[in-house]
């Protein structure tokens, strides 16, 4: 899909740069070599050589991506300087994840521990800018995501992350940031990003345990996204508080099972028990099924049987206003959704404000 949020490349490069002054996390002061990546040089030679704890830090400059971690390393960048682009040897395919900028991919219970990606740029590539697969503490910090084909920052049946201070612009079919298939991510991180011009701002599907907070979401077709998606387990106990959510009002044509969306600030799809507290949701307007401010919405239909509503959710002490149709909507096939001290002017039904 083609960018829409009109944001000029200097801001861009002004935004970026400001992130990578994002505060060192535990994972930054582990014991370990570093190992020192002129741009041109391999990454992927480097992390080859590298032993778990080491440290690769990349110049400015730029560099191939496609590159494969399957240990506990720190990949570190100078900012928004250090570029990572598609080169000519995708190294994620080897582990069934082509089209990916960096791929972090451990194995079903023996998941990759402790990796930092952090202070750097990727983009362009066909797939993801930085994905993991069974990861324990990854954390992506400080990274600008942009003008990737699907994600720009995921992970996967994963537990622990962290994903903070991160720039998600532009990336075409999917969310900025991305977090699922997990029946207890135990507390997985998405806190401080802003997320513009994407598909969805935040995604979280088939997932538990997540929380979203202090992010600054706008001009993506959706804000912040809730998703059971038919599987087994569902999507719940999930926390989204403490977020600027504005003007996601880009249309997006419906591409596989993700429908037409545009002008939504927070949607769920089902889930239960989840929190979405104190955010700020002002400005999303659309004309789908799907549009308003906070939108409750049943769940997606497995292949035999019938969508779960949205339930046992509690909606409270958001400002909600300027969205249309509505600023609450609650259509989500239950009544058990809880409402509480929201500041709104309209809703549908009546009475949720």
């Amino acid at each position: 899909m083609r960018r829409i949020f009109a944001a000029s490349l200097g801001t861009v490069t002004v935004l970026a740069g400001l992130a990578s002054v994002a505060p060192a996390s535990q994972a930054d002061v582990r014991k370990g070599h570093t190992h020192v990546v002129r741009p041109g040089h391999s990454i992927q030679a480097a992390v080859d050589r590298a032993r778990p704890g080491d440290t690769i830090k990349l110049q400015a400059g730029h560099y191939a991506g496609g590159v494969l971690v399957r240990k506990r390393l720190t990949i570190r960048g100078e900012g928004n300087r250090t570029i990572i682009r598609p080169g000519y040897r995708d190294h994620c395919a080897k582990a069934k994840a082509p089209g990916m900028g960096i791929c972090v991919i451990g194995r079903s219970k023996h998941p990759v521990r402790g990796a930092t990606i952090r202070n750097l740029t990727v983009q362009d590539f066909k797939g993801t800018g930085v994905h993991g697969m069974y990861t324990d503490r990854l954390a992506v910090m400080a990274v600008l995501a942009k003008n990737n084909g699907e994600y720009g920052i995921a992970e996967y049946r994963s537990t622990r992350g962290e994903f903070t201070w991160n720039w998600a612009i532009d990336n075409a079919d999917d969310a900025g940031l991305y977090v699922g298939d997990t029946a207890n991510a135990r507390g997985t991180v998405v806190a401080h990003n802003h997320s513009y011009g994407n598909t969805l701002g935040v995604l979280v599907r088939h997932a538990h345990h997540v929380k979203v907070y202090d992010n600054e979401i706008t001009g993506n077709c959706a804000g912040v996204a809730l998703v059971d998606d038919g599987q087994k387990g569902g999507q719940g106990h999930n926390q989204v508080q403490k977020n600027k959510i504005y003007r996601n009002n880009r249309n997006c044509a419906a591409h596989g099972p993700v429908p037409a969306l545009g002008g939504t600030g927070i949607l769920f799809f089902g889930g239960e028990h989840n929190t979405v507290a104190k955010n700020t949701v002002k400005g999303n307007r659309g004309r789908l099924p799907y549009s308003g401010g906070i939108v409750l919405f049943p769940g997606v239909a497995p292949e035999h049987g019938s969508a779960r509503p949205a339930r046992h959710n509690l909606i409270k002490a958001n400002v909600a206003r300027g969205n249309a149709p509505y600023d609450l909507v609650d259509k989500s096939g239950s009544k058990t959704n809880r409402f509480r001290h929201n500041k709104c002017r309209t809703s549908n039904p009546r009475g949720l404000c």
